[in-house]
């Protein structure tokens, strides 16, 4: 993913989120700290975590800080994808206390989202490190926000498992359930010379047929690890170079338990979005 393009995203997202907790350009609409605080007083904060985390979205509020509040002075002592040990200082901002206090909270949000994601992404790609089978992202992403989440899961070291519909052809279920079964959707990608295609298969006879067709990559979605292990055999029985990957099912807990069985990706797409959001917070120093 380009940084630039994501830096263009996340900038915005950032500034769209100050307007709304704002209600507005006008850092006077803070009314707490236009009320109490003198329009020239000045602090510097650090902003730290309170728990250990593989960073992500450090990048970004440089960035955006030096775009849009150049009069305050950003310093970084982490990068994105390093792993911090809790009570790390991240990043160090120093400037007008008004301004500060107002994107305070907009700032935390994203950088903690996003390393909520990236860490725990990290935790499965880590369970999986002695296999050889990669972690992938989804399309399972919080509207408006899909670039930046599978950024995160790649800073974690998972694999972009496909942008957005326009990245290529993937017959899923509802596709096949169209067509009336799977013989009858392998003859509509025959009859259109469709060969770079990925299918979506159920059942280990979907499987069979599929690789017989030609496919070069299957989803083996929600089976048992029995019938997945008896699919990837397919691969040298049929003498084929297709790719599987194992998707829907998959948890923290048994996630061991399919890395073992021969598929080259595992599909998640609870780590686009983790439910889990770490705490890191801004003091003043």
């Amino acid at each position: 993913m380009n940084l630039n393009q994501l830096s263009i995203i996340a900038i915005s997202k950032l500034q769209s989120e100050i307007i709304d907790d704002l209600k507005g350009k006008n850092i006077n609409n803070d009314i707490t700290s236009n009320t109490l605080i003198d329009n020239k007083k000045t602090i510097k904060v650090a902003i730290s975590n309170r728990e250990s985390l593989t960073l992500c979205g450090e990048f970004f509020l440089k960035k955006f800080i030096k775009k849009k509040f150049p009069s305050l002075i950003y310093k970084s002592y982490f990068k994105d994808g390093d792993y911090l040990h809790k009570q790390s200082k991240i990043a160090e901002i120093s400037g007008n206390c008004k301004i500060i206090f107002a994107i305070e909270r907009t700032l935390l949000n994203f950088i903690q989202h996003l390393s909520s994601i990236s860490t725990y992404t990290k935790e499965l790609v880590i369970l999986l490190q002695k296999t050889n089978t990669k972690l992938l992202n989804t399309r399972k992403t919080i509207t408006g926000l899909r670039k930046l989440q599978k950024y995160a899961t790649t800073i974690g070291g998972a694999k972009n498992h496909r942008m957005g519909l326009y990245d290529g052809i993937l017959v899923k279920d509802n596709h096949i359930q169209i067509f009336g079964d799977i013989n009858k959707t392998l003859k509509k990608l025959s009859e259109k010379k469709i060969k770079n295609f990925k299918i979506e298969c159920e059942t280990i006879s979907q499987v069979k047929k599929s690789i017989e067709a030609g496919a070069e990559y299957i989803l083996l979605d929600n089976m048992k690890p029995n019938e997945i292990k008896k699919s990837v055999k397919l691969k040298n029985t049929l003498k084929s170079a297709v790719k599987f990957e194992i998707t829907g099912g998959i948890k923290l807990k048994n996630l061991k338990k399919f890395a073992y069985l021969g598929a080259d990706f595992i599909s998640k797409g609870e780590i686009n979005n983790c439910h889990k959001y770490l705490d890191i917070g801004m003091d003043i120093i």
